[in-house]
């Protein structure tokens, strides 16, 4: 299987702040059917995990610099923080009365998962979390929409948009997971669009491309965001990924994947790419955006300019490989995270700080 650490190694290693959610996972695995009303036989799992948490720790194992500011019950902030340095994140986790965000993942047998979520003290993540100090050194900020929709608050999308304005003010690039198309559908697409505005990628899967946009073909999923964003990054499960960028496309496309949309208005002339995906006997789907995404945007990152008159066929295309290598690993064990590395690999520093992250 591909290594997705093979995508662009010659660039200097990037520094990436994620903030926000943060799990613990109970995975399921039943021995059979669920009967209703007596015991079942199951696997039972604990792993760590949440969108924001598991991203950092594919940056981290991707080579990046990784910053992550999250919060978690008082209780469970220096277990946490020791989950996160194994993967090499450096943590800021805020302690909080509520309790960690707990997620009871139920895996079927065909491996799609049934998810009922508690999120706890994620409640609180906010976009006061981040050290603008990243915006004085450049760097990449990520971040999630499980964030977004913390108790519908009417502040939270003017300021997730300001964070973003901020950022991309002072040359900081920006990529958003939507997260969950049933969150969407629950608290609406406007908000997470508002909140997300003008973030340079967005990596939806299909599910959340479609209840975000209304579109249902993935070429129209594309377009609709790229009308908000100027890269967009959709996976589509065991058929890969269709990423595009406004950028005009090359004469000459690169390989059997390029094409132009042809889409009329403002996306006219993108480029865009289809990628298949890397053939493997899943085990656990838990993660698989989460390492997607991170190996993506660590591609773009390394390769150049994060803008789309930067952008080209050949970029796109080797950090979509990136993405569904990375994709490729997160399914093939248990848990959102990657393996864990060998011991002797230096950890990650601590940090006096409980909340902020991003310092250089």
């Amino acid at each position: 299987m591909t290594d997705p650490r093979g995508a662009a190694p010659h660039a200097a290693a990037p520094h990436v702040c994620v903030f926000g959610d943060v799990f613990d996972d109970l995975i399921v695995t039943p021995s059979g059917a669920i009967r209703a009303d007596t015991d079942t036989t199951a696997r039972i799992e604990r792993q760590a995990g949440g969108s924001a948490a598991n991203a950092a720790a594919w940056f981290a194992h991707l080579g990046c610099r990784v910053d992550f500011a999250g919060h978690v019950n008082v209780d469970d902030v220096a277990r946490h923080e020791n989950l996160l340095r194994q993967h090499g994140v450096t943590p800021h986790l805020a302690g909080a009365d509520l309790p960690t965000g707990t997620i009871v993942v139920i895996l079927q047998p065909d491996r799609t998962r049934t998810m009922l979520t508690e999120r706890g003290a994620n409640a609180l993540t906010s976009p006061a979390d981040v050290d603008r100090a990243l915006f004085r050194t450049g760097g990449h900020l990520h971040f999630t929409g499980y964030s977004v929709f913390r108790h519908g608050a009417p502040d939270a999308t003017h300021a997730f948009a300001a964070l973003v304005q901020e950022a991309r003010a002072a040359g900081v690039s920006v990529s958003v997971n939507p997260g969950s198309a049933g969150f969407i559908a629950t608290h609406g697409a406007g908000s997470l669009l508002a909140a997300m505005a003008g973030a340079t990628v967005v990596l939806p899967n299909l599910d959340e491309g479609r209840a975000l946009t209304g579109a249902h073909d993935p070429d129209d999923v594309v377009t609709a965001l790229l009308e908000r964003h100027e890269i967009v990054a959709l996976t589509l499960g065991r058929a890969g990924a269709l990423v595009a960028s406004r950028a005009p496309a090359p004469a000459r496309p690169h390989g059997d994947a390029a094409r132009s949309s042809g889409a009329p208005g403002p996306v006219d002339g993108s480029t865009r790419v289809h990628v298949a995906a890397v053939p493997v006997a899943p085990v656990d789907t838990t993660g698989a955006g989460d390492a997607f995404g991170a190996g993506f945007v660590d591609s773009l990152l390394r390769s150049g300019a994060m803008t789309a008159d930067a952008m080209d066929a050949p970029r796109l295309e080797a950090a979509a490989r990136a993405g569904v290598a990375g994709a490729a690993l997160a399914v093939t064990h248990v848990g959102g995270r990657p393996p864990v590395p060998d011991a002797a690999a230096p950890s990650a520093p601590s940090t006096s700080r409980a909340v902020r992250a991003a310092h250089p």
